[in-house]
């Protein structure tokens, strides 16, 4: 018999004969919201969009195609040492702890009170919400590339910024299923445009035209000097684990995690046809343009039909970047509503509205974007020096993906650890065997390392403005400063045994709908008929059963749409 089953395999149930069960910290409250109120509308397919919207971004292909043809090389060293071991870690987790906001939640099991908040929640969220900006700002960019007249002047491009933040808040205060078919549909489309520029290189070899990109063997050449380029690949790779923020409302938690699958595929198909495309068509001249998609459609269909090409591209592009950006900030959402039901954060954050999205969390991330592009377009180009605005925006961005790739350290200690503590839960569950997933986290965290390190190391992206030095201090200071934010409000937020005494849980019996409960599933059948009173449910869901247990007091109710949960005291 096989000791582990693949996502697409049938789940192998162990027996329940002689586990251990889970270990005896508090539940968080979110752990225990009826995920009834919540709209489970989440398929595979649906899961696989997000995690593409998340990850697959035609502008890393130009970033990396930048290194000729040693890109398709590096390529492939992320997709082995970060996204497949990055994927392979969210399976297995999610398996053992599957929830809403799940990153915090295994953050939580693994390291418990205050690490659970600064490196589950904090870490997770904070480059996430500023991503909202990055995704805004590709929308301007899409705009300009049908027109290089369009948006010139630095508080043009502020109001279309802030005019896309505005859409796309809109969009995501749809209910999920709506905007799941919208981002279905959209996401179809740039896939045809993804797919168009590696199709475009076919044909370019086809008709006889010669490779036009750097392949000379020095290119291909594996040196000190290429892990900048390794850390571009790695920082292009994150996010995978980004739709499990809304774990708790997929259809059927046994089979969500095939989206690991079927998205890891897509992502490399996707990233290693488009690079070949391009680097077949274009000159190392032509792929440092802004606008190298029309370069290269025009070299391959010619000047008329190129253009039109383009100018559908483009459209496409920002329609599309409108709509990631919805994605983003719904995704993102749910860890302020998590953490908001935790009491973590105010109450008003985890209200939901009459479609049972956490409108206000969403709105907050919106705000927070709106701010930042008010600092860039509006404030920093008012003193003499006219780059300032691009500097700011480049180190921002790069001191979130660092903070970023610390989450993500923190995730593959976290399968190191879980994994580890409840390997006889996991007999016959393995998404790989157990030697092989230990080996991925491990090389996961020495690639996302070296991310770090290049941050700070490789040198500017714009010495004229910023040298080396500056540029390492600069980055440098946000992170601290970033971190230092999230460490004194991890420090001063409840812990988890307080939390647990907001809802009150039996010593002895498990919650119907936990982890433990959803693991074995023939167990707590067995519980809920023979206990009167008993709730079941998916993970998460339910009351404490309350065979010995009925002397507690019923707990407060769980938000409707549009309630407010928390204790009375919380206020804004």
């Amino acid at each position: 018999m096989n000791s582990f089953a693949s996502p697409l395999a049938p789940e192998q149930r162990p027996s329940t004969r002689d586990e251990t069960l889970p270990e005896s910290r508090p539940s968080l409250p979110s752990e225990r919201f009826p995920l009834g109120r919540l709209p489970r509308v989440l398929r595979p397919r649906d899961l696989t969009v997000l995690c593409l919207f998340a990850v697959l971004l035609i502008n890393n292909v130009q970033t990396v195609s930048v290194a000729g043809g040693g890109s398709l090389l590096y390529w492939t060293l992320g997709f082995l040492c970060f996204l497949v071991p990055s994927a392979l870690v969210c399976a297995q987790l999610y398996r053992l702890f599957p929830g809403e906001g799940a990153v915090y939640l295994w953050a939580n099991r693994a390291f418990g009170n205050f690490w659970d908040t600064f490196l589950g929640f904090f870490c997770n969220w904070w480059p996430g919400a500023i991503g909202l900006t990055v995704e805004a700002e590709a929308a301007v960019a899409s705009i300009q590339g049908l027109n290089s007249d369009w948006l010139s002047l630095p508080w043009e491009q502020g109001v279309a910024a802030i005019l896309i933040l505005l859409v796309a808040q809109l969009l995501s205060a749809l209910s999920q299923r709506w905007l799941q078919r919208i981002l279905n549909v959209v996401f179809s489309a740039y896939a045809l445009m993804f797919a168009l520029v590696g199709l475009a290189g076919l044909g370019w070899l086809l008709s006889g035209q010669p490779l036009r990109g750097d392949f000379s063997a020095q290119s291909w050449q594996l040196s000190p000097s290429s892990l900048p380029v390794l850390a571009i690949v790695t920082v292009a790779l994150l996010g995978v684990a980004v739709p499990l923020n809304m774990g708790g409302e997929v259809v059927d938690p046994r089979r969500s995690e095939r989206y690991l699958l079927w998205g890891t595929l897509i992502i490399i198909a996707g990233y290693l046809f488009a690079t070949f495309g391009v680097l077949a068509v274009l000159s190392p001249a032509e792929l440092k343009e802004p606008a190298f998609v029309s370069v290269l459609f025009s070299h391959v269909f010619g000047d008329r039909i190129g253009h039109v090409i383009s100018i559908c591209y483009y459209l496409t592009m920002l329609v599309y970047f409108v709509c990631a950006t919805a994605a983003y900030n719904a995704m993102f959402a749910r860890l302020l509503f998590v953490a908001g039901l935790d009491r973590r954060l105010p109450r008003a954050l985890a209200r939901l509205n009459a479609s049972g999205v956490p409108f206000n969390a969403m709105l907050w991330q919106t705000s927070i974007n709106i701010i930042f592009l008010i600092v860039i377009f509006f404030i920093a180009p008012v003193v003499p020096n006219q780059e300032l605005a691009l500097t700011v925006f480049l180190v921002v961005i790069n001191g979130a993906s660092v903070i970023w790739d610390i989450a993500m350290i923190s995730l593959f200690l976290c399968g190191i650890l879980l994994c580890s503590r409840h390997s006889r839960r996991l007999r016959q569950r393995w998404v790989v065997p157990p030697p092989l997933f230990y080996l991925a986290a491990v090389l996961g965290i020495i690639l996302t390392g070296v991310a770090i390190g290049c941050t700070f190391f490789a040198g500017s992206p714009v010495p004229e403005v910023l040298n080396n030095e500056d540029w390492g201090f600069w980055v440098l200071l946000f992170v601290l400063a970033s971190l230092t934010v999230g460490a004194i409000y991890s420090f001063l937020v409840p812990e988890a045994e307080d939390l647990a005494a907001l809802l009150p849980m039996p010593s002895s019996d498990p919650v119907v709908g936990s982890p433990l409960a959803a693991s074995f599933p023939e167990q707590e059948v067995s519980r809920a008929t023979a206990v009167p009173g008993a709730l079941a449910g998916g993970p998460g869901q339910g009351r404490p059963l309350q065979g010995r247990a009925s002397h507690q007091p019923e707990p407060a109710p769980w938000p409707r749409p549009g309630s407010v949960p928390g204790p009375r005291g919380w206020k804004l």
